[in-house]
C-alpha cells in the first residue's frame, strides 16, 4: 500500500475527500466517530495497534502521518515526529 491507496481508505471510512495527506484529519472533515472508525479499519487491515493518543500529536493527525505511524510499526519502529 502506498500514501495515495491510504488516502483511498481515509476517503472510504470518514466520507471525506482527501486533497492533501498533510492537512489534519479534522481539517478535512473528520470528526471523533470517523475518526475511531478509521484507526479499528487501519488495526484491522493491517494487524496493528494504534494508540489512540497517537492522534494527541499534531505531525501524526494526518493521513500521511497515520500512514507513516502504520509503516512504522509495521516495521517494528516507535512512531517518530516529522521531521526527526
Amino acid at each position: 500500500m502506498n500514501q495515495s491507496q491510504f488516502d483511498q481508505l481515509v476517503e472510504e471510512i470518514c466520507a471525506v475527500t482527501v486533497t492533501d495527506p498533510e492537512a489534519p484529519l479534522v481539517d478535512l472533515g473528520v470528526d471523533s466517530l470517523h475518526t475511531v472508525a478509521l484507526l479499528m479499519a487501519v488495526e484491522e487491515r493491517f494487524d496493528v495497534e494504534i494508540d489512540p493518543e497517537v492522534l494527541a500529536e499534531p505531525a501524526l493527525t494526518s493521513p500521511a502521518g497515520l500512514w507513516r505511524s502504520v509503516q512504522e510499526k509495521l516495521s517494528g519502529a516507535a512512531p517518530t515526529k516529522a521531521g526527526n
